[in-house]
């Protein structure tokens, strides 16, 4: 038992917050569609659980040396050695296995698209934050990728209002990750490791409603081209969560401003889902 807990605590089992942050655009790029069945919510499930315990796993072993000298991560399995590096190699080609299996039961486009552009950015990204100065942005960009996914699922295709979603997805993102960015702070500058943080030094929590602000921005233009009042209501919501997050932040409880974005997927994906239902309805 104490070797599976090892596996479970390397996929972050026991803290979901990242697998609820990747499934919510996933659930967006499907209520935007109009193939919306049980088999694709399924695979999208299914797809955000590999993909981020596949994540996690990769994340971990390229920062095993760097996770023991930080407060938040020294007691991760390959951290701490309750996993060895050969171990956690065999569990990642056992999740990699999995994910094209659940992927094979796709389309064309998808496996081209996830193979040729999502796989390679989900390897390389947890090695951005020692080469870029604002990593959060290739996270972002990796990590929205599960709007245009799940709706290529779907459809077979990608279209320019996914696209254009997914961009304000991205900037949602990097709003969210600035917010854990911080509680990282002291760690990443004792190890010379760049994040949005120190990038934007005593602005960052203002850097952070401004992306938040052009997500929100993104969710208006989406309900103004559709004429919905429903998705416009929610508008009214985002606004609130980027002072409710902001004023967290400046009490230092950076992780819940960073958390509470899950209810920011949550309500979003519910106002797509009715928005579509109401459209098949009318």
């Amino acid at each position: 038992m104490t070797k599976l807990n090892s596996y479970l605590e390397l996929i972050r089992f026991y803290n979901p917050i990242g697998f609820w942050l990747l499934l919510w655009p996933g659930l967006w790029g499907l209520f935007l569609s109009d193939n919306f069945n049980i088999s694709n919510f399924t695979i999208v499930i299914l797809g955000s659980f590999l993909t981020r315990s596949l994540g996690c796993a990769i994340n971990d072993l390229t920062d095993r040396k760097f996770d023991k000298n930080v407060e938040r991560t020294k007691d991760r399995p390959l951290a701490n050695n309750s996993l060895s590096v050969l171990e956690a190699l065999f569990f990642i080609i056992l999740l990699s296995i999995c994910s094209l299996l659940l992927l094979s039961l796709t389309n064309i486009f998808t496996i081209k698209f996830v193979g040729l552009i999502a796989v390679p950015m989900i390897i390389i990204y947890p090695l951005m934050k020692r080469f870029i100065a604002l990593p959060q942005i290739f996270l972002g960009a990796t990590f929205g990728l599960s709007l245009p996914i799940s709706y290529s699922i779907a459809e077979g295709t990608i279209s320019l209002e996914v696209w254009f979603l997914y961009f304000g997805c991205v900037f949602w993102i990097i709003a969210y990750d600035t917010y854990y960015a911080l509680c990282d702070l002291d760690d990443d500058r004792k190890l010379n490791l760049n994040s949005a943080a120190i990038f934007f030094g005593d602005d960052t929590r203002k850097a952070a409603i401004v992306f938040s602000s052009l997500f929100v921005l993104s969710i208006f233009v989406l309900a103004y081209k559709n004429v919905s009042s429903i998705i416009a209501i929610g508008v009214l919501f985002l606004l609130y969560q980027i002072y409710f997050q902001n004023q967290l932040s400046n009490k230092d409880k950076n992780l819940e401003a960073f958390k509470a974005n899950s209810q920011v997927g949550l309500v979003v994906a519910v106002l797509l889902f009715i928005e579509k239902q109401s459209e098949f309805f009318s």
